[in-house]
């Protein structure tokens, strides 16, 4: 279905819709007030009637008081019916003939009201039966059924007013919604064929649309959209030694990232060796060994997902973290290059640290990062100090070590992809670091000192 198409239902639906609901209403208060004042003229109608007779029937002279009742009849067309009951509730006078309808006493009973209106459905349609007092203290009540025959009357009369009009308002909702369709739909059938001139790359053509609206505002970015694509191609095509140059480094990013690669996981393959070892000697696995090689596998699949994507992030497995446990559980993943190299490490964690909400295997591994590199920056041993503390906002935890510090002519480059001054690097390590921190709404910097060592502090927004 056509856009167009689409305008002018969608315009011609609204509009009916409002007509008719906004017709409803009115007929709605046009039967309410009708039936109000139906109901007031019946009552006054039985209010002056009973006023008249109440001597008659104190008399009990039924034969005057049934020849008022049928005066009263004559005069007013649509009453159905009317009778009156003496002080013990027994039917004295009616219009009815010969035959007083069964159960009439029960259909609208007084009591101890001074009125009482009820709607009834009979043979001959909807009648109000209003019921009045003769006498207050007695059983003696007058009752009057009027039908509503001027108000079905009024219904019809509406009913054919409200059919001409929907249908007049629908036609003109067609008519209306068809040229506002048309003024909508004509440019944008110009963006249409111009996005598939683009498509074909024909860079550098104009779509003509003379509004000043949002359209036009649209058109004049399109417009400057291909003038700035015409541009780009004619750079690239002036550059295409460069991107065979540039084919050949991708090539050599491979094999940068296969050896970053076998780095990451070392650390959960050495954790998996050593367990496999003492099965040698101690051949029963118990259930917690179990678990630990299950979460060495998970570590090694999350490595290869985080690496493989570096440049297009997976989407987040949000959780709550203990941001303290996280840190015991990356140093002892860690524990095998730190005991190697003769290295000491200090904790100095706050105590009832705030958690924080993440994805706990992306965060696991930027924290593992930076405590390898402390490791890498001090070849010979050394120290590592792990602090943490919170502010109302963040909660900070630094990663220092006493390398041999980040030369002052490199420290602008440390988060650049693919930058490295090791011999085997792969470049990746901290800038991985970078967009994980980032993604979480962080931020990670460091402060270094050549001969001194490094800091790097990340900071995460609390959980709570």
């Amino acid at each position: 279905m056509k856009l167009r198409t689409k305008i002018t239902l969608l315009t011609t639906v609204i509009a009916v819709s409002v007509v008719f609901f906004t017709l409803l209403s009115i007929r709605g208060v046009i039967i309410n007030a009708f039936r109000e004042e139906l109901e007031k003229r019946a009552v006054s109608i039985a209010g002056n009637l009973s006023d008249r007779i109440a001597g008659l029937v104190l008399k009990k002279d039924y034969f005057e008081t049934t020849k008022a009742l049928d005066d009263v009849l004559k005069k007013e067309n649509d009453i159905e019916y009317i009778f009156v009951t003496d002080k013990e509730g027994v039917i004295a006078a009616h219009t009815f003939g010969n035959e007083i309808p069964p159960d009439i006493l029960s259909w609208n009973p007084v009591n101890n009201r001074p009125k009482n209106i009820q709607l009834l459905d009979t043979e001959k349609g909807y009648v109000r039966d209003v019921g009045v007092k003769v006498f207050g203290g007695t059983r003696s009540e007058l009752h009057l059924g009027i039908r509503e025959d001027n108000l079905i009357q009024t219904l019809m009369r509406v009913r054919k007013m409200t059919v001409p009009i929907i249908m007049l308002v629908t036609l003109s909702g067609i008519v209306a919604s068809f040229i506002f369709s048309r003024l909508i739909t004509k440019p944008l059938n110009k963006f249409v064929e111009f996005t598939k001139v683009l498509g074909r790359g024909e860079f550098g053509k104009r779509v003509d649309v003379p509004y000043g609206d949002e359209i036009g505002y649209l058109a004049r970015n399109f417009n400057r959209l291909s003038m700035e694509l015409k541009t780009v191609q004619e750079k690239m095509e002036e550059a295409y030694t460069y991107t065979h140059i540039l084919q050949a480094e991708k090539i050599s990013t491979i094999g940068q990232i296969s050896a970053g690669l076998a780095h990451e996981l070392k650390n959960p393959l050495t954790t998996l060796k050593m367990l496999f070892q003492a099965f040698r000697d101690k051949p029963d696995m118990t259930k917690e060994d179990a678990e630990v090689i299950n979460r060495e596998i998970e570590k090694i699949d999350t490595i290869i997902t985080s690496f493989l994507g570096f440049l297009k992030q997976k989407e987040f497995e949000v959780s709550d973290i203990n941001i303290s446990a996280l840190v015991e559980r990356v140093l002892s993943l860690a524990t095998f290059d730190i005991r190697r190299r003769g290295i000491a490490v200090q904790k100095d964690m706050v105590d009832d640290l705030p958690g924080i909400k993440g994805d706990r295997a992306l965060l696991e591994h930027a924290f593992l990062n930076l405590i390898l590199n402390a490791v890498q920056a001090m070849p010979d041993g050394g120290n590592i100090r792990v602090s943490g503390k919170t502010d109302d906002r963040f909660v900070e935890v630094t990663i220092m070590d006493k390398g041999c510090g980040i030369p002052s002519d490199i420290r602008s480059k440390v988060f650049d992809p693919f930058f490295t001054t090791k011999e085997n690097g792969t470049g990746l390590g901290l800038s991985i670091v970078y967009n994980i921190v980032k993604s979480h709404g962080g931020k990670v910097f460091f402060h270094s000192s050549e001969g001194e060592g490094t800091a790097f502090i990340v900071r995460l927004p609390r959980g709570d």
